[in-house]
């Protein structure tokens, strides 16, 4: 599995972006993630580190699986992205879409404080 999965508490941060965006693997991210919505899990943070450009094909993989979750009731939250990702989320107008967080510590500060 090329997305890289771990839970902390009620928490599953899901990474390891970088390289899948340029796998064709990276269809089997949603599969994943619908198993970890079947065992409870509803907050979910993207780890975007190592993602160096985004385009067409990353958005539609991080906007697919903000949708999952946001179906089954949960959030979805992106932490480590660099100022080029930022800069195209805002591009695309997209950055009203998630919460972006600096460092993984913050975004998981933002579900410490969001009562479920």
């Amino acid at each position: 599995m090329p997305l890289n999965i771990r839970m902390e508490g009620d928490l599953a941060i899901l990474s390891h972006f970088g390289s899948l965006l340029n796998d064709p693997r990276h269809f089997d991210a949603s599969r994943d993630l619908k198993e970890l919505l079947e065992h409870g899990y509803r907050n979910v943070i993207l780890d975007l580190r190592g993602v160096r450009e985004m385009g067409a094909t990353s958005m539609g993989l991080l906007t697919t699986l903000t949708r999952l979750v946001r179906q089954q009731g949960g959030e979805v939250v992106l932490a480590n992205a660099n100022h080029g990702t930022k800069d195209f989320i805002e591009m695309m107008r997209m950055d009203a879409y998630w919460d972006l967080f600096d460092s993984l510590e913050e975004a998981k500060s933002f579900y410490r404080r969001v009562p479920n």
